[in-house]
């Protein structure tokens, strides 16, 4: 059977392990074999059971223990030592073989994306697709400058990771339907982003990066879910479906 991986990354506080865990109790209850795995071997806390957890393997407070290293040292260790974990993840996901794999990564999103564990990793677990789920905080997304940022901060984890990648407006149940429909108007229009942001060199950088992320054929929609009522997870269901049988992203 045919799985796909989708790898749900974010900044630290976007909601990732909570959108994971709604994911997937919202694939299951499509009558979908899903598994979960956990990439954070610094999680303290995470509101589902991993099926298969890097902790098992590796954890940010072993390394601390052992090596008398301080928590950043001790995360940085651990993030790079998950590669070589990856033969036993994999050996896992072999044996319970869902449909759908749905991977939690590291708060810190710049030590898996922007260093060479990231991308190893994945390549590494030899899943059949691989899909990633980019998440952005919807509150942090009301404003232009944060909606400008978090696009760019999704295009350079589309070039790091380089996977199919959809774009999720999480906690959207947060903001108002006007807010929603003002977020929307920013993305689908680079000329009414750049007057919500103003003059200036803000205004003219914000302008570039819609251009560049227009330009290169990102496809820049932003897709509202909320784990809370479960807004849009019919869509990234949609989506993955799709993906799984063998087309692209829906456009």
């Amino acid at each position: 059977m045919s799985i796909l991986m989708a790898v749900v990354v974010g900044t630290a506080g976007s909601g990732k392990s909570t959108l994971v865990s709604a994911l997937a109790d919202f694939l299951e209850g499509q009558d979908n074999y899903v598994a979960t795995l956990n990439l954070d071997p610094a999680a303290e806390y995470l509101p589902y059971t991993p099926d298969i957890d890097i902790r098992d393997f590796v954890s940010v407070r072993s390394i601390m223990r052992k090596y008398k290293l301080g928590p950043n040292a001790s995360l940085l260790a651990a993030v790079d030592l998950m590669v070589t974990m990856a033969d036993e993840v994999r050996q896992q996901i072999a044996e319970l073989d869902p449909t759908y794999l749905i991977v939690d990564t590291p708060g810190q999103l710049e030590l898996f994306a922007f260093r060479e564990t990231g991308p190893m990793i994945i390549n590494r677990l030899n899943v059949d697709k691989a899909v990633v789920l980019f998440v952005i905080d919807a509150v942090h997304a009301r404003t232009p400058v944060g909606l400008a940022s978090s696009l760019l901060l999704s295009l350079s984890v589309q070039f790091r990771l380089g996977k199919t990648q959809v774009n999720v407006l999480n906690k959207a149940d947060l903001l108002s339907q006007e807010e929603l429909e003002d977020i929307e108007s920013m993305v689908e229009d680079s000329d009414y982003l750049v007057a919500k942001v103003g003059q200036g060199a803000d205004a003219e950088l914000a302008y570039r990066i819609s251009e560049v992320i227009r330009s290169i054929g990102m496809a820049p929609e932003l897709i509202p879910v909320s784990a809370v009522n479960r807004q849009g997870l019919d869509r990234i269901h949609s989506i993955l479906e799709q993906i799984l049988t063998g087309g692209d992203k829906p456009s």
